[in-house]
């Protein structure tokens, strides 16, 4: 029999592109003319659909959700949060459905040379994904019934957005 020692998930998930409250992302995509970006620590890389992948979360009400609905691709840009916390906070709480929220933050726009994908030009780290699905999660689809109330007590379910990891660029 072999003998086996536990590590931690931590240990294990580290890098870079490590999801968690700690490692914050902004998503962004542009369509019919208008861009924006969020927010968001929900997410992960993986493989399926014989493509490596990345798989993201956005609330119904975020803007930047109905952007990627629209659109073909989005982005995942990494910023550090030892220079950039206040900025990658502002995103999270304001609206860029009537104000240029990226300007607010004293944020700068790029975009991707293949794609046009918006992009944060502060970012460290960037990965440019070509959408695959978009699935809206809801009371039904969630087999822990805890989490409806610890995340979804005053509704607000998230879309889950599976991407196809085109590009990753690091500065």
């Amino acid at each position: 029999m072999h003998v086996f020692q536990p590590i931690s998930i931590a240990d294990v998930m580290q890098g870079p592109f490590t999801f968690n409250k700690e490692n914050m992302m902004l998503i962004s995509a542009g369509a019919n003319g208008k861009e924006n970006a969020t927010t968001a620590s929900w997410g992960s890389i993986g493989f399926l659909w014989d493509r490596h992948i990345a798989t993201v979360y956005l609330r119904e009400e975020r803007y930047t959700r109905e952007l990627i609905e629209a659109s073909e691709y989005f982005a995942l840009s990494f910023l550090d949060l030892k220079d950039y916390k206040r900025e990658v906070k502002f995103m999270g709480m304001v609206s860029g459905k009537n104000e240029d929220k990226i300007k607010g933050a004293r944020l700068n726009i790029n975009h991707d040379e293949d794609t046009q994908v918006p992009f944060i030009d502060e970012a460290s780290n960037v990965i440019i994904c070509r959408k695959l699905l978009c699935q809206k999660l809801g009371p039904d689809s969630i087999c822990d019934r805890s989490l409806i109330e610890e995340q979804y007590q005053k509704g607000g379910y998230h879309t889950m957005f599976i991407g196809e990891i085109e590009k990753i660029m690091i500065r």
